[in-house]
C-alpha cells in the first residue's frame, strides 16, 4: 500500500557565516577588480558586491554613470574613515560608529550613496544619544541632509529643554536661521526675557547679524512692565517706541489672544490633583494648550453645579464651560475651543463661589480633531 506524504518547502536561514564570509573580503586585495583612492589612500572592493548592495555604486561601476574601465576611481571631498565604515556596512551589514563627527561624516555618505537603511539606523541613533551639548549640531545635520524626523525630534528635545540649550556655550555657535526657527515656536518652553537675555549674549558672539531681525521674533508683550524697562530698555536694541507699547500691553490684563509660549502635546492626559480645603485652584505651573478637561472626584460628594474657569494670569478668568457634575458616580468632561490655559478653578454657578469643593482630580488634554 502506497502513503501518501505530504511536505511543504521551508527555506532555512543561515546568513550569520554569509555575512562573516563577505566580511572578510571588506577593503582586501584578493579577487577586487576595482579600488578606491580616497585622499592619499588607495581602498580596494568588488565591483559585483557593490553593485549588488547599492543603487548608487552599480550605476557608477555598470550603469550611465560607470567607470569601471577605470581600474582606480578618485573620491574627491570624501572623509576616509566615513568611507570606510560605509564599505564595511555593504560588505557586512555592519555600521560602526565612534563619535558625533563620525556620525554626522557617516550620515553624508549614506546621504549621497541613498543609503536609506543607513540613514535610518543613524537618525535613530542620534535622537537617542541627544544631549544639550550636540543636539544644535544634530539640528544642522537634519537640515543639511533634508531629514524632517531627525529635525523634528531635535527641536522637540529644545522645546522641552529651553533653559539649559540657552545657557549652554553652544548655544553662541547657533546659526542665525536655526536661532530664528526655534524663537519662532509657540512651543519653545522658556520665559520671554530669559530668551531676550539670550539672545543679546548671542548677539555679542555673533556682531555681524542682522539681530534686529532676530529680535523681533522675541515676544516683548510676554514680559512684565519691570522687566521691560529694567532689562530691555537698557539694552538699546529695541526701538522706545515698541518698548512702550510693550509697557501698555503688560499693564493691562493678560489674554488668550497674547502669543504664549505653550506646551502642546495632543492626547495626552496630564492629571493635576487638587488638596486644597480652600476650594478648587490649580497652576498649571505653564501655559497648556489644552481643549478638554476631565474631572473626577478623589472624595464622593452629591451633584453640584458648577462651572470650570480658565485664566493665563489670574486675573483674567474665561468660563470654559458649565455642567451638572455628579461627581461621586462618573467623570465629567468639558470640551471648549483650543485655547492656552495658565490657571483653572471651579466655580459655583449659582453663589459663585470657589470654595464648595476640594479634593478634586482634573486631567487637561489637547484632544486631536
Amino acid at each position: 500500500m502506497n502513503h501518501a506524504t505530504s511536505s511543504s518547502s521551508v527555506d532555512i536561514i543561515l546568513g550569520d557565516l554569509v555575512l562573516e564570509d563577505m566580511d572578510r573580503f571588506c577593503m582586501n586585495e584578493l579577487f577586487s577588480d576595482v579600488s578606491f583612492l580616497v585622499g592619499d589612500q588607495s581602498l580596494p572592493a568588488h565591483s559585483v558586491i557593490l553593485a549588488a548592495r547599492s543603487e548608487y555604486f552599480c550605476a557608477m561601476l555598470y550603469g550611465g554613470m560607470s567607470v569601471l574601465n577605470e581600474r582606480q576611481i578618485r573620491l574627491e571631498s570624501v572623509p576616509l574613515e566615513a568611507f570606510k565604515v560605509i564599505l564595511r556596512y555593504l560588505y557586512s551589514g555592519k555600521l560602526h560608529i565612534s563619535t558625533l563627527d563620525a556620525s554626522c561624516e557617516v550620515l553624508g555618505l549614506a546621504n549621497m550613496y541613498c543609503l536609506l537603511e543607513v540613514e535610518s539606523a543613524l537618525v535613530k541613533h542620534l535622537l537617542e544619544n541627544m544631549t544639550v551639548s550636540n543636539v544644535w549640531m544634530i539640528l544642522d545635520m537634519g537640515h543639511t541632509y533634508n531629514l524632517s524626523q531627525l529635525a523634528n525630534g531635535c527641536l522637540k528635545y529644545i522645546d522641552n529643554n529651553g533653559d539649559q540649550m540657552l545657557e549652554h556655550d553652544s548655544f553662541q555657535m547657533l546659526s542665525k536661521q536655526s536661532l530664528e526657527e526655534v524663537l519662532r515656536r509657540d512651543s519653545f518652553k522658556v520665559r520671554e526675557v530669559k530668551i531676550f537675555k539670550a539672545v543679546c549674549k548671542w548677539n555679542r558672539h555673533n556682531p555681524n547679524e542682522d539681530i534686529k531681525s532676530v529680535m523681533s521674533l522675541v515676544r516683548l508683550s510676554l514680559m512684565s512692565a519691570d522687566e521691560l524697562i529694567q532689562v530691555v530698555r537698557p539694552s538699546k536694541i529695541v526701538e522706545p517706541e515698541k518698548i512702550a507699547d510693550a509697557i501698555e500691553k503688560a499693564l493691562l490684563p493678560k489674554n488668550q489672544n497674547l502669543p504664549y509660549r505653550c506646551t502642546n502635546y495632543p492626547d495626552k492626559d496630564v492629571k493635576f490633583l487638587n488638596t486644597s480645603t480652600e476650594g478648587i485652584f490649580i497652576d498649571l505651573s505653564w501655559w497648556w494648550l489644552i481643549n478638554c478637561m476631565c474631572v473626577l472626584p478623589s472624595k464622593p460628594f452629591d451633584t453640584w453645579n458648577c462651572a470650570m474657569e480658565v485664566s493665563c494670569d489670574m486675573t483674567h478668568w474665561d468660563r470654559a464651560g458649565t455642567g451638572t457634575f455628579q461627581l461621586a458616580i462618573h467623570c465629567e468632561y468639558i470640551t471648549f475651543t483650543t485655547r492656552p490655559v495658565r490657571y483653572i478653578r471651579m466655580v459655583d454657578t449659582e453663589s459663585g463661589r470657589t470654595d464648595l469643593i476640594n479634593y478634586v482630580l482634573i486631567q487637561v488634554k489637547l484632544k486631536k480633531n
